[in-house]
């Protein structure tokens, strides 16, 4: 499960660098990427009171999907995003792979969460 998770919380920085390469000058995706990842990374770090229940993962893959979405759209326009429908469908694609992926590889840890120690 920790495998799982952490290869699906790279696909947004994969699919950046992968942006970055074949443009050469578009650091776009990436920069929307590492907003997404760090957002929802952070909203991990908040919500680490709620442990293995059910109720309490879904709630903070919840969470963290919120914020890494508004966190990677907020950049994505930053950066100069005119179609807010293209914002939203790579920001909530982003957001999705992040949240469900942070949070599948923290909770699958042995000790059940990297930020309780």
């Amino acid at each position: 499960m920790r495998i799982l998770g952490s290869l699906v919380a790279a696909l947004p920085l994969a699919f950046g660098l992968i942006r970055a390469a074949t443009t050469g000058t578009d650091y776009r995706y990436l920069w929307v990427a590492i907003a997404s990842t760090l957002s929802a990374g952070f909203m991990l770090a908040l919500t680490r009171r709620a442990r293995r229940p059910l109720p309490g993962i879904v709630a903070r893959i919840a969470f963290s999907v919120f914020a890494a979405a508004g966190a990677a759209g907020m950049c994505a326009f930053a950066l100069g995003g005119g179609s807010a429908p293209a914002v939203v469908m790579v920001a909530g694609g982003f957001a999705v792979c992040s949240g469900v992926g942070l949070t599948l590889a923290t909770v699958a840890r042995p000790g059940g969460d990297p930020w309780s120690r």
